[in-house]
């Protein structure tokens, strides 16, 4: 009787490519992140892709406030980068999208979806957990806050004001004027970004501030400027 033989190294190739193709025959599908699964931990953030084309005078022209938005989620990636067009490091000095007086960096965004709160943390590019629950309630008084993917909440915190050695002191309602002209361009950035992104969005200053602070875990001397809703448009 003639004998067939397999060497044993070819044996365990097939073997191996037998098991890795059941493996993946029955390993569930990877899940990607939106604003709707997003775990409630530190969230890196992706980082933006700028070879995109993105005409600005076509942006200018879309620019609109929309309060009416479809059911889906946002991906990470588009929350990453309206975040970053937000306020993003855009230089490798530090600097941001949005201008700052002196570059007094004295404004937080923080980010608020359906399962949590978290701080934009901006040298870090990632998001910073801050409140576990669904606070869209608390972001705007219009019922399409409450079911929008995404609101964006523009909080200015003055102590962070570093006075210049010697120089006079700076008034809390001077400091809080360049957090708000700070916040207006932020705000316009993420209406430009949505623009060309064919997402919506809406600047609000109705919030119920007595609510969301605690909310947030803020101090008393945070103030609330701003919240901005997004999210996607209507087929």
């Amino acid at each position: 009787m003639r004998r067939y033989t397999i060497p044993v190294a070819a044996m365990l190739v097939l073997a191996a490519g037998v098991g890795a193709q059941n493996q993946d025959a029955g390993a569930p599908a990877e899940v990607a992140l939106t604003t709707s699964n997003l775990p409630f931990d530190t969230v890196k953030l992706v980082p933006p892709d700028l070879g995109r084309p993105a005409p600005l005078m076509q942006a200018l022209k879309e620019r609109r406030s929309v309060r009416e938005y479809d059911a889906r989620p946002l991906t990470l990636s588009q929350l990453s980068e309206l975040l970053w067009a937000a306020n993003g490091v855009n230089r490798d000095d530090g600097k941001r999208t949005a201008p700052a007086a002196v570059n007094q960096q004295l404004v937080d965004i923080y980010v608020v979806l359906s399962g949590g709160a978290f701080l934009y943390d901006v040298p870090g590019g990632r998001l910073v957990p801050v409140a576990s629950g669904d606070f869209r309630k608390l972001a705007g008084r219009q019922d399409f806050v409450t079911t929008a993917p995404v609101n964006l909440v523009y909080v200015a915190d003055p102590a962070r004001f570093k006075s210049r050695p010697g120089g006079p002191a700076t008034p809390d309602d001077e400091k809080l004027n360049w957090s708000r002209i700070a916040v207006g361009a932020m705000a316009q950035n993420v209406g430009l970004y949505c623009a060309t992104e064919k997402l919506g969005n809406d600047v609000r200053a109705m919030v119920d501030r007595e609510k969301l602070g605690p909310a947030l875990k803020l101090r008393p001397d945070q103030a609330i400027l701003l919240a901005q809703t997004v999210g996607c448009l209507k087929p």
